[in-house]
């Protein structure tokens, strides 16, 4: 039986306590990039909304754009390790506009911070290049197979790909444009989604 010394028991406590500290500064920056935005939000405000202290941001992070930085692992992982097979290029569609879809309600300030940054063309956009590019070249790859495969049509493969994009990006949570309640489930709306992308590219005007 492996019996941990106080010492071995101490550093990882000392760990559990640090990842614990990191993933309240994480979540009160997503929550208020989202809501006020980068430039709107100092580090003393992270700080009270995450209950630490000052210096600790610091400590863990180094600074305010690291924090912002390190929020979106989670989606560059998503993204990056993401797959589908253009073999089925309709069911390859289908599948990444569902899953966006879903990881977008999901992750909806994650996704709310990276438009903002988007239509603000941000200088943290560079940073973010392996954050949002992955998932365009998977959906502009599935779209060369639709086309290849004649399985859908459309005239442009930049528009098609911007629009499909920012379908998939929209925001049913932003209560100015949604004056009621959408009474949805996340795999309802996902369906919407999908069917509405897959009419509008086969609708031939």
């Amino acid at each position: 039986m492996n019996v941990c010394s106080k010492k071995e028991v101490r550093t990882i406590d000392q760990k559990e306590k640090n990842k614990e500290v990191k993933d309240q500064i994480l979540q009160a920056a997503k929550t208020l990039f989202s809501s006020r935005g980068f430039d709107g939000t100092t580090v003393r405000q992270i700080c009270e909304e995450a209950d630490v202290s000052l210096a600790l941001v610091s400590y863990h992070f180094g600074g305010k754009e690291n924090v912002f930085n390190a929020l979106f692992e989670p989606l560059r992982h998503t993204f990056m390790n993401a797959h589908y097979d253009v073999q089925d290029s309709i069911g390859a569609l289908r599948s990444f506009c569902r899953n966006f879809v879903l990881y977008r309600i999901q992750e909806h300030e994650l996704i709310d911070i990276l438009q903002q940054e988007i239509v603000m063309n941000s200088p943290r956009l560079e940073m973010l290049k392996d954050v949002f590019l992955p998932s365009w070249e998977q959906l502009r790859t599935i779209l060369l197979a639709c086309q290849e495969q004649q399985t859908i049509y459309f005239e442009s493969l930049d528009v098609a790909l911007n629009f499909i994009m920012g379908t998939l990006m929209y925001s049913l949570n932003n209560p100015f444009l949604n004056r009621s309640s959408l009474q949805a489930t996340p795999d309802q709306i996902a369906e919407l989604a999908v069917n509405f992308v897959l009419h509008g590219l086969q609708t031939n005007l």
